[in-house]
């Protein structure tokens, strides 16, 4: 029997992380699973090197990236259960330990790539992600056949 309740899903704001939220809410829907969303802002550009932030930059994009965070839940999900956060990192060692950290029984992730080739996201995140990550992945691609219809 499929017992999941809490999906992981990173969100880069891009088509591809639009198509993996729809995937979580069915399969919330379906299994009456909270939906995590994270983004990883990644750590070079979060802390270049031993440099000081005068400015608050870091502060600055963190709080960018949770407005977007919030902006990026369409009005039919409201009703979820859906959680956020924020961090800095390299990007899929970020989402492996927010999936750590929230104990997900799935990760939903956004393939980038035309191709249906391993070798075209060879060493993206995606791969990476389904590579090490401690629960099962499911990549989704915007441009293929998928089983989760508007």
């Amino acid at each position: 029997m499929i017992n999941i309740k809490k999906i992981l899903v990173p969100v880069d704001f891009s088509a591809s992380s639009d198509l993996a939220l729809k995937y979580a809410a069915s399969f919330a829907m379906e299994f009456g699973a909270q939906i995590h969303l994270v983004h990883v802002i990644q750590e070079e550009v979060l802390h270049p090197g031993n440099l000081e932030d005068p400015l608050h930059t870091a502060a600055r994009w963190e709080k960018d990236a949770s407005f977007r965070l919030n902006a990026f839940i369409p009005a039919q999900y409201q009703t979820l259960a859906i959680t956020k956060s924020v961090r800095g990192g390299i990007v899929f060692e970020g989402i492996i330990q927010e999936a750590c950290e929230q104990e997900a029984d799935l990760i939903i992730i956004g393939a980038h790539g035309e191709s249906g080739i391993v070798n075209a996201w060879l060493g993206g995140t995606a791969y990476e992600v389904a590579r090490k990550a401690p629960c099962p992945v499911l990549t989704v691609k915007p441009t293929e056949h998928g089983f989760v219809k508007p």
